[in-house]
């Protein structure tokens, strides 16, 4: 036996990294490159760019992974650094924001068909638009930001975005120098020449922006005045008249928080509210219909009848009181045939006063508030379709009644 110590040794297998396992290095820019050649290959091609894009670049080139860096150049001609500014000054005139107005429709096409084929790229394509819009101020000038609100609007109509990425368009850094409103405006005007503004209004009611818009506009400009007069040297017509439906909106919520205050008030001033009322109507924030309406179901809505199956005496003795007021504003025989309607609308939409019409409207009469001919007019061809049979026949021993003594009245004339 030999007296050699052997010297220890290393044991165990060596692991050989397969090929297929190796992790690929992530490389935006060589992606960028092979998407602007292919892009500049084609020109400004709108089917060639599809075809491109279908055939050759999935086809070739690892899209699933570089779908971001894909959808940079395809908007804005190149890769989107932090910020806004474009990575390596590296940019491709085939691209959404240097084409022409004319030719966006076409343009914005392509990603329509594009995604309907990959239909895993929509979710990318809606959070692009979304980090795009924020930092448009830096990497777009204001014709291509129009560019932008254009695309926008027509993937908007397509279902292809939601809407929620809007949404953005309130942050201050956007409300500078008018950014967000140039971008909606351009928006706003592809979608009434595609859509119609109850569209429109629906889906920025789904992107939880204002209805008036005043969050889009800068602090010191967002008067209902203002945005009207911007929209109407637009010749954004539609968007005017939604501005005034706006503001009469707004009227009417002030208008009405401000009757109840009146109304619930336990030392109520009548020459106050009469006051608050006709300067109103003379300012015309509410029209006369509008103040009639407001204050007959204020004071229908005040009292605990409200929620009672029948309606108390105590609802007329409280109506009896602002007799004189309602005679204040119904000076014409027209205004109390609308008073008269806006009363049957009331009744027919709150089924517990459905029977008290002809009560309301006879104490009315002999409140002097509504006079006979108005009663007889409105029987006869100007009431309101809503539940009319019910009301007409309610109506109808009082109105035979009003013509007899008419023609009686006449009668003792002549003698």
């Amino acid at each position: 036996m030999s007296g050699k110590t052997l010297k220890p040794t290393l044991s165990g297998s060596r692991n050989k990294t397969r090929k297929r396992d190796e992790k690929e290095r992530y490389e935006p820019a060589v992606f960028r490159d092979a998407i602007i050649t292919g892009l500049e290959d084609v020109g400004n091609n709108h089917d060639q760019i599809l075809r491109y894009l279908c055939e050759t670049a999935t086809g070739k080139l690892d899209v699933k992974r570089y779908g971001e860096v894909l959808l940079d150049v395809l908007f804005v001609g190149g890769i989107i650094a932090p910020g806004g500014a474009i990575e390596g000054n590296v940019r491709t005139d085939i691209c959404l924001t240097r084409q022409s107005h004319e030719d966006m429709k076409s343009f914005t096409n392509i990603y329509i068909q594009f995604i309907r084929r990959y239909k895993w790229l929509q979710k990318s394509l809606g959070e692009e638009i979304r980090k795009i819009i924020m930092v448009m101020r830096v990497c777009l000038n204001e014709n291509e930001r129009g560019l932008l609100g254009s695309a926008t609007a027509y993937l908007l109509i397509e279902g292809i975005i939601p809407p929620n990425l809007l949404s953005g368009l309130t942050q201050e850094h956007l409300l500078k120098d008018d950014v967000a409103v140039h971008f909606a405006t351009s928006l706003f005007r592809t979608w009434l020449q595609e859509r119609d503004i109850t569209s429109l209004t629906s889906t920025l009611k789904k992107a939880s922006l204002d209805p008036s818009l005043q969050d889009i506009f800068p602090l010191g400009q967002r008067s209902l005045d203002h945005i009207e007069q911007y929209f109407e040297n637009e010749a954004l017509n539609e968007m005017v008249q939604h501005v005034r439906s706006q503001r009469k909106n707004n009227n009417r919520k002030v208008f009405m928080a401000r009757i109840k205050l009146y109304i619930n008030d336990d030392e109520y001033n009548t020459t106050e509210l009469t006051g608050y009322i006709k300067d109103a109507i003379d300012a015309g924030r509410v029209t006369t219909p509008m103040a009639l309406q407001i204050l007959f179901s204020t004071i229908a809505n005040s009292g605990e009848w409200a929620s009672q199956e029948s309606i108390p005496d105590d609802f007329y003795k409280e109506l009896k009181q602002y007799c004189p007021l309602f005679k204040g504003l119904v000076v014409s025989d027209k205004l109390q045939i609308e008073f008269i309607n806006k009363i049957q609308e009331f009744c027919y939409d709150n089924i517990n006063f459905l029977k008290t019409f002809q009560k309301i409207i006879f104490m009315l009469y002999n409140g002097n508030v509504i006079e006979e001919e108005a009663i007889v007019s409105w029987y006869k061809q100007h009431h309101s379709s809503k539940g009319q049979m019910q009301f007409l026949s309610q109506m109808e021993k009082m109105v035979h009644w009003l013509e007899n003594a008419e023609e009686e009245d006449s009668d003792e004339d002549e003698e």
